[in-house]
């Protein structure tokens, strides 16, 4: 990869990592038994925009960061390997393809997955001294993911259509 191209590649990494961490740690919406934000959407903006690699690094860079900047409790690398997993879903199914709602969709879809099985595992984990096993936090978190899942799916959906329509030209390879 040529030098301007690398700078650009870290750039763009680093200030969709920025956005995760403000997106998914600042902007908090209170909703059911979690709180809603949306630091998923600049790693789904980075999986189709730069790919895995980058997507997996604004993800768990993003976690790690925004879990050390704006503590919810003690720190555990179980989210921050969930979120790296989204990234590298996101990448692999977006990646130097058409945003069409059927990819974002598949993105959308796997990631929310692999969010409420692993988390609700960490959170076990965690918390196994409130009584509440895996499959209580399983069935706690549930429906909160079945009403995400089409929000994220709406808003990834325009946000990658408006940057699609934006003509970018970056050239990253």
């Amino acid at each position: 990869m040529p030098k301007k191209n690398r700078i650009l590649f870290i750039t763009l990494t680093a200030m969709l990592t920025a956005l995760q961490i403000i997106l998914g740690n600042l902007l908090q919406i209170p909703f059911l038994d979690k709180q809603y934000n949306f630091g998923f959407q600049p790693i789904l903006i980075a999986g189709w925009l730069l790919g895995a690699p980058a997507a997996m690094l604004v993800g768990g860079l993003g976690d790690l960061v925004g879990a050390h900047l704006f503590p919810q409790g003690a720190y555990f690398p179980g989210f921050t390997l969930t979120n790296v997993l989204v990234g590298l879903v996101c990448g692999l199914v977006l990646h130097k393809r058409k945003p069409t709602l059927l990819r974002v969709c598949i993105a959308v879809i796997c990631s929310m997955l692999i969010n409420w099985l692993l988390n609700s595992l960490w959170l076990s984990i965690l918390y196994s001294a409130n009584g509440r096993g895996y499959f209580g936090w399983l069935a706690l978190r549930g429906p909160s993911y079945l009403v995400e899942a089409p929000a994220n799916i709406l808003l990834g959906y325009l946000l990658l259509q408006g940057l699609s329509k934006a003509k970018l030209n970056l050239n990253l390879k």
